[in-house]
């Protein structure tokens, strides 16, 4: 049966993919079941690790990307950090670009990419979001994924900019002033622990944009800052990494049922994913989406990539349960 008002409605598909570090591997899997139920994706919209799939998608590297993650093993995922002295963060983040410059070449700009997209980051000192939709795609990439105490800032203009979520981790209003009429989100923050609904009452004020050109990103060199004094590979370094791995959570061999005290990492994650949890539920409250994706993936570590086939397999799970509202509210429409 034709559905004759599709007719007189906007029927471009806009793809939201939230910010939320590893949980961010089920963004693929979401863009797989999409392409598998023949559902058109004319602009996307992403917060850190979304912008780094939607930038990835959009250059047409997804399968390329996702191959190297199910590879991926913790050895080598931990000599893509590079510690620095830790001033303004414990991670330069030079690494993890070269690393992306595998599948998306440093000149490629964003307003080339077949797909439109839009790529969030946050302002340091007005706790804006600062929306990049020209400029080097790998520039507006590091600012986004630059998770406040991990990652060093990235220079902009005469400020600052961390981490995409911190401000709008879910940019559903951002991808419908691109033009999207018909809006598929991915939230990787459904809920942060056991008493997250007494968070619902913090939501309270309204997020502005401003626009941004990832031409005036600069990258901040700790080496020539600190002269010298970062952190290089020997055996205080192996002592810092073999920290590192504990701090994330990898393999961790905590009792169940235990209750421990936070360390520093945990205190940040946490921190930052209430916020993005608040923020989140503000953004979903004043510009629904048609379909709401929501993986469960909570305790999933928040910089461990090695964990793929689970998060992908959760991703597909969370897909599965919004078939029916897929179809509905999106495939008949477009």
């Amino acid at each position: 049966m034709i559905n004759p008002l599709k007719y007189f409605t906007n029927r471009k598909v806009g793809l939201v993919l939230g910010s939320g570090g590893a949980k961010g591997i089920s963004h693929i899997a979401v863009i797989e079941y999409i392409e598998s139920h023949e559902i058109p994706i004319h602009f996307i919209a992403g917060s850190s690790i979304g912008a780094v799939v939607g930038a990835l998608y959009s250059a047409g590297k997804l399968k390329e990307y996702k191959d190297f993650l199910l590879d991926l093993e913790w050895s080598e995922m931990i000599t893509y950090f590079d510690p620095v002295f830790p001033k303004s963060g414990l991670i330069e983040g030079q690494k993890i670009i070269e690393m992306l410059d595998k599948f998306i070449p440093r000149d490629y700009l964003i307003e080339d990419l077949p797909i439109p997209l839009s790529i969030v980051a946050t302002d340091y000192y007005t706790g804006m979001p600062v929306v990049f939709r020209s400029g080097r795609v790998l520039d507006a990439i590091r600012a986004s994924i630059s998770i406040p105490g991990v990652f060093i800032p990235m220079r902009y203009k005469d400020t600052f900019l961390v981490d995409g979520g911190v401000a709008n981790p879910l940019p559903i209003d951002i991808v419908k002033e691109m033009g999207a009429g018909k809006v598929i989100a991915v939230n990787l923050h459904p809920i942060i622990h056991s008493g997250s609904k007494k968070l619902r009452n913090m939501v309270e004020s309204k997020i502005k944009t401003v626009e941004g050109d990832s031409s005036q990103l600069e990258m901040i060199s700790e080496k020539n800052n600190m002269k010298g004094q970062n952190i290089k590979k020997s055996g205080t370094d192996k002592n810092w990494l073999n920290s590192v791995q504990k701090w994330l959570g990898i393999n961790a061999n905590e009792k169940s049922g235990t209750i421990k005290m936070p360390n520093i990492f945990e205190v940040m994650y946490q921190t930052v994913d209430i916020m993005e949890y608040t923020n989140t539920l503000f953004m979903i409250r004043y510009n629904p989406p048609a379909v709401l994706i929501e993986p469960n993936l909570v305790d999933m570590p928040t910089l461990d990539f090695t964990r793929s086939s689970k998060i992908l397999a959760e991703g597909y799970s969370a897909c599965s349960r919004k078939q029916k509202a897929l179809e509905r509210k999106i495939k008949w429409w477009v």
